[in-house]
């Protein structure tokens, strides 16, 4: 079996054999192999939460009397629930909108105008079962060229998970008006329906796109619309040869600014890798910290030992006095306003943190402060604040 690549050695490969061709209705099933391939980058793979069946009977009921009263609406919403990603349904003053909302395990968002969207997660779901055994043909002959390559056992997954996706995006061409605009982020509509476009849709950024990333950079062209929180993003696009409409729109900014009285003195905002969650939480255990408040990835599972209280969410730059991160793209909403973050660096396999944290950085003067260990960030925040009194 071949082995992970660097970005311009899988750019060769998609070339050389034409993996962008191999397609079931017209969904591109390579978008789904890349990332699995990257050598340098982090997976994060969503823990499978099944809703209880009330949950799931409410969800069925809200979903099909909408698809019934599309009529009434000229925008429809498809969200994963992170609070900035939010602000563009929330910034939208039309009364003719509908949002249908993936909740995650930190609940950010309180408002009750929302359908969950666990009937159409368990739609995809069974997709995603069944679909490589109804179109058993073009699976047996991705497969076969894939075996040819040395990438056949490693993708096998991630291509029936593709032709799952590109058959529940083809059930929901017919259950979706294509009159309405669709506006998606992380929830129910497929990766691929950017190159096909059959909804009428809206892709909304939810992170750092850079010149490398697996989902924007040598690319075949985008039909649809990605909206982006920054201007600096066109430039990024456009200069990576991204072929597509681009629409700014600052919500995240707005989120950003709105008035809180919140105050956290230090924030660490974890990743979901095992060596920065065992990190933190021996930190956790050692120091007892009644300053130290921890904001979880939206996939980072791990039971940290500390009381609910210090749990956040939503955080936003002006509430946090010292944040510590990672790779987070949280660093950039710091660097947005030229903040200094503290960097824990947990040396993730050959992973080159300073490109990354450069990215985030790029254009701003905040100041990265780069640490191995928690116990050095932690005593230099306190001589700092020591020292400021």
């Amino acid at each position: 079996m071949a082995g992970k690549l660097s970005f311009d050695a899988l750019v060769a490969l998609e070339k050389k054999y034409a993996l962008w061709e191999y397609r079931l209705f017209d969904y591109p099933l390579w978008i789904h192999c890349r990332e699995p391939l990257l050598e340098k980058g982090i997976m994060a793979d969503r823990k499978m939460t099944y809703p209880a069946v009330l949950s799931m009977l409410k969800s069925f009921f809200q979903t099909v009397r909408f698809l019934f009263s599309q009529n009434q609406y000229d925008m429809v919403y498809f969200l994963m629930e992170r609070a900035e990603i939010l602000e563009i349904y929330k910034q939208e003053n039309s009364k003719r909108k509908i949002l249908f909302l993936n909740r995650e395990q930190e609940r950010v968002y309180e408002e009750k105008d929302y359908i969950s969207s666990d009937f159409f997660n368990l739609l995809r779901f069974i997709s995603r079962k069944t679909a490589y055994l109804i179109y058993r043909k073009k699976y047996r002959f991705v497969m076969q060229q894939l075996d040819r390559i040395g990438y056949g056992d490693m993708l096998d997954s991630y291509i029936r998970t593709a032709m799952g996706d590109a058959f529940f995006l083809k059930i929901l061409s017919f259950l979706l008006r294509k009159g309405t605009k669709k506006f998606y982020s992380g929830c129910v509509i497929p990766i691929g329906e950017k190159f096909v476009n059959r909804l009428n849709s809206y892709e909304v950024q939810h992170g750092v796109i850079y010149p490398e990333h697996i989902g924007y950079a040598e690319i075949p062209e985008v039909r649809n619309t990605l909206v982006l929180y920054s201007e600096r993003y066109r430039n990024i696009l456009q200069q990576s040869g991204y072929r597509g409409k681009l629409l700014v729109q600052d919500f995240k900014k707005s989120f950003f600014e709105r008035e809180s009285s919140r105050h956290f003195p230090i924030v660490i905002y974890t990743q979901p890798l095992r060596q920065m969650q065992e990190g933190i939480n021996q930190f956790l255990k050692k120091y007892q910290p009644k300053d130290v408040y921890i904001q979880k990835h939206p996939k980072d599972y791990f039971d940290y030992d500390i009381a609910s209280r210090f749990l956040v969410t939503a955080t936003t730059p002006h509430e946090v006095s010292c944040p510590i991160v990672y790779t987070s793209s949280i660093v950039e909403n710091f660097a947005l306003y030229d903040r200094k973050c503290y960097i824990y660096d947990v040396a993730h396999a050959e992973f080159d943190l300073m490109a990354f944290l450069k990215i985030y950085t790029e254009g701003s003067k905040a100041e990265l402060i780069v640490r191995k260990s928690l116990d050095e960030i932690y005593d230099e925040i306190k001589k700092e604040i020591l020292f400021s009194k």
